[in-house]
């Protein structure tokens, strides 16, 4: 017998597909692992922004067979990002032509100062550091 540790996408995923018998154990209680979403103090925060994109029309098909049309909730994607006490479209290093306009300049200036990556740079560690 399988033992499947979480009952996120990866191990909902792996029961769909094994042919083995298996038990999931999940320390939550609802399955879904980083695919949710909470509300809190009026905002709405969605762990899983990236995971169903499904630019796949095959994944697209694997993930919603089970799921009834009523049930699957299609949404447009608008996400922002409160900085300074206004909002910036996401991602926001693209959109910081939205900020006020000392902030852009900031911004930019920021961007250019920056030294270049050499190849020196073999980790994360040395870029930061």
């Amino acid at each position: 017998m399988d033992i499947i540790i979480g009952a996120g996408v990866s191990g909902i995923s792996y029961a769909n597909f094994t042919k083995s018998e298996y038990i999931i154990l999940e320390k939550e209680k609802e399955i879904g692992g980083y695919c949710r979403t909470i509300k809190k103090d009026g905002y709405v925060w969605d762990y899983s922004g990236h995971f169903f994109h499904f630019r796949n029309s095959d994944i697209k098909s694997i993930v919603t067979r089970n799921i009834s049309p009523e049930e699957l909730n299609m949404v447009e994607k608008r996400t922002q990002i409160l900085y300074k006490d206004q909002y910036v479209d996401f991602p926001f290093q693209k959109n910081i032509h939205q900020l006020e306009k000392k902030e852009f300049i900031d911004c930019l200036y920021d961007l250019f100062s920056v030294k270049k990556l050499t190849e020196d740079v073999k980790s994360f560690k040395d870029m930061v550091y």
